[in-house]
C-alpha cells in the first residue's frame, strides 16, 4: 500500500493498513481485533499497537479504555478528518478570514467553486 497523506499528516504503509480496518470496521475495535484483521501472521501485535498509539497521537483514530484495555475507532473518515485538519490550521492563524480568502482565490476548480458557493449559500439559510 503506497504511503499517503490523510488530513494533512503523512501515514506509513501499516499506518494507511489500520485506518482502512478502521473504516471499513464502522465501529470500536480491540487492539487484537484490529491484528486479527490485518492478518496476525504479517505483523506482530506489539507493533500493531504501537502503531494505534501513533495513529491516536496524531489525531486521527480514537481510543477508549474498555476496562483494562483499549478500544479504538478511526475519528472520521478522511473527508471528515481532512475538515478537521482544516479547521485546525483555520485556528491556527491570527487571521482565519485572511488564510481562508487567499485559500479560495488560489483555487482554480470551477465545480469544487460551485460546491463551495452551493454549501455557502445552504448555511445562509439556515
Amino acid at each position: 500500500m503506497p504511503r499517503r497523506v490523510v488530513a494533512g499528516r503523512r501515514v506509513g504503509d501499516l499506518e494507511s493498513e489500520i485506518l482502512e480496518v478502521l473504516w471499513s470496521a464502522r465501529t470500536w475495535l480491540s487492539g487484537r481485533e484490529v491484528w486479527g484483521r490485518l492478518g496476525s501472521e504479517a505483523r506482530a501485535y506489539t507493533t500493531v499497537m504501537t502503531v494505534l498509539g501513533r495513529l491516536v497521537d496524531k489525531g486521527l483514530v480514537e481510543r477508549v479504555e474498555d476496562g483494562k484495555s483499549h478500544r479504538y475507532r478511526a475519528a472520521g473518515d478522511p473527508d471528515e478528518l481532512t475538515a478537521q485538519a482544516i479547521r485546525s490550521l483555520l485556528s491556527a492563524t491570527a487571521h482565519p478570514r485572511v488564510a481562508l480568502a487567499h485559500f479560495v482565490d488560489t483555487l482554480d476548480d470551477p465545480e469544487l467553486m460551485a460546491e463551495l458557493a452551493a454549501a455557502l449559500k445552504r448555511l445562509r439559510r439556515r
